[in-house]
């Protein structure tokens, strides 16, 4: 985009300039005409604006005038193709292709082989992907001790994240810095490599954590089984009967995974794409998103959730709770989306999912509270008013819950769910161009200030 001083003149619009935004800067009495491309402007133009020479002189800066935006809530940092959302129609798309029409008609790898490499695979395509997945080779012991070093109560995610640095630890060749070249920009062969190789490797080391910190032996994958197959098999999560994993089970976190598959530009993504933007390995990226997720404004509420759900302690009590965050007093996590106005489209099925697990969710006296929350708050016009519709992630928590896995291990299940967007982000970033995201900030403090004598 080339934009344009207009001088002093008039602010008249040729029919040239309608793709474009007239901007008049009061302070010197020049305009400028910055053009819009898919409804948006590039924040470059703007360097043109310059500031006048009086006045903060801190203000004075080559980069003219700066876009002012705390926590980018209008702020597009990329362009991409993977996914869609339009928050006011509730749409969400992978690559073109509605939700909807994938739940049901695609399996889990059909879907993340659209995401990361764009297109439906062929039946060989997703034998192969699959096959590349139980290729893998387990991770060095070295990753299952330092998992293992951990106190058992201690955090899952920290141990997730130690497992995955140890991880990077033993294959040092492939660390950017370390080698003292770029590896993966431009590199499309050796970035599905790894994105093959930390798809297959996460899903141990989260398995791994899950054991320890539950106390359960870690079952090794097999070759015959499903990625989401081996995933519950290596925690443990068995029919006892078979000694595999509940089809059931299976079938409702494949459904799961393909819907909380990705969802655009999430702070953990941002986080993911920030850290890409220097070029290092794909663990590095990684462990930047996984802390961003653990946040509690992010996937991290998930948790909060589920203790404020304990803290209201029963069925009868949750009136008095609606009542307490109506009048200001608490918070009711899971409910409310920056993106959405009306219900996220995710939920719809994941209501179904849970529609078909009325067994399991009868028998949980938490479930029982989060739907009596989730009744309340579908009737009251303080909520409805305000356009505060369940969060998709924590109903799909409550699926989790409700398969058998502990509260506080449902986000690690969450964000491997996800693990298939991220890669897709990945691989777009390093088949682009090198430019390192450092934006920009606006100083307000003091100057030229004199040291005491």
């Amino acid at each position: 985009m080339n934009s344009f001083a207009d001088g002093k003149d008039g602010l008249n619009v040729s029919e040239t300039d309608r793709s474009s935004l007239r901007v008049h800067d009061n302070r010197t009495g020049y305009s400028y005409t910055i053009p819009i491309h898919h409804n948006s402007i590039n924040a470059s133009d703007f360097t043109q604006v310059k500031c006048p020479s009086n006045g903060y002189h801190a203000d004075q800066n080559d980069q003219g005038i700066r876009i002012y935006d705390p926590g980018y809530s209008n702020t597009a940092v990329s362009e991409s193709e993977i996914t869609y959302i339009d928050g006011v129609k509730g749409v969400i798309q992978y690559r073109g292709y509605p939700i909807e029409d994938i739940l049901g008609k695609k399996g889990f790898i059909d879907t993340a082989h659209l995401l990361i490499w764009g297109k439906w695979p062929s039946d060989e395509e997703a034998i192969k992907l699959q096959k590349g997945f139980n290729g893998v080779q387990l991770p060095d012991q070295s990753v299952f001790n330092v998992i293992r070093s951990f106190p058992r109560e201690g955090s899952p995610m920290g141990m997730m994240i130690a497992g995955l640095t140890a991880l990077q630890s033993n294959q040092m060749d492939l660390i950017p810095a370390y080698a003292a070249r770029n590896l993966y920009l431009g590199n499309a062969d050796l970035v599905d490599q790894q994105i093959i190789k930390f798809m297959s490797s996460f899903a141990v080391i989260t398995a791994a954590a899950y054991c320890h910190h539950t106390g359960r032996t870690f079952t090794n994958p097999r070759q015959e089984l499903s990625y989401i197959e081996n995933f519950q098999l290596m925690m443990g999560h068995v029919d006892h009967n078979t000694g595999l994993p509940n089809p059931r089970y299976v079938k409702y976190m494949e459904q799961l995974w393909i819907l909380i598959a990705d969802h655009e530009m999430t702070c953990s993504t941002a986080a993911l794409l920030q850290t890409a933007s220097s070029l290092p390995d794909v663990i590095s990226c990684m462990v930047s998103a996984i802390s961003a997720m653990y946040g509690p404004l992010h996937g991290g509420a998930i948790e909060v959730a589920y203790k404020s759900f304990e803290a209201i302690g029963s069925i009868e009590n949750v009136q008095a709770k609606i009542d307490r965050v109506k009048a200001g007093k608490e918070r009711l996590f899971g409910y409310g989306h920056r993106i959405y106005r009306v219900n996220d489209p995710r939920y719809v099925f994941i209501r179904q999912i849970m529609a078909e697990m009325q067994d399991e969710i009868s028998n949980d006296p938490l479930l029982k509270i989060a739907f009596e929350v989730d009744r309340i708050a579908a009737e009251d016009d303080y909520f409805i008013s305000r356009k505060l519709k369940p969060n998709a992630d924590l109903f799909a928590a409550l699926i989790y819950k409700a398969m058998g896995f502990p509260a506080d291990f449902i986000l690690p299940i969450s964000l491997i769910s996800r693990t298939q967007g991220f890669m897709a982000h990945w691989k777009e970033a390093m088949s682009g161009t090198a430019r390192i995201w450092r934006p920009r900030q606006i100083y307000v403090g003091d100057l030229d200030r004199k040291m005491a004598e």
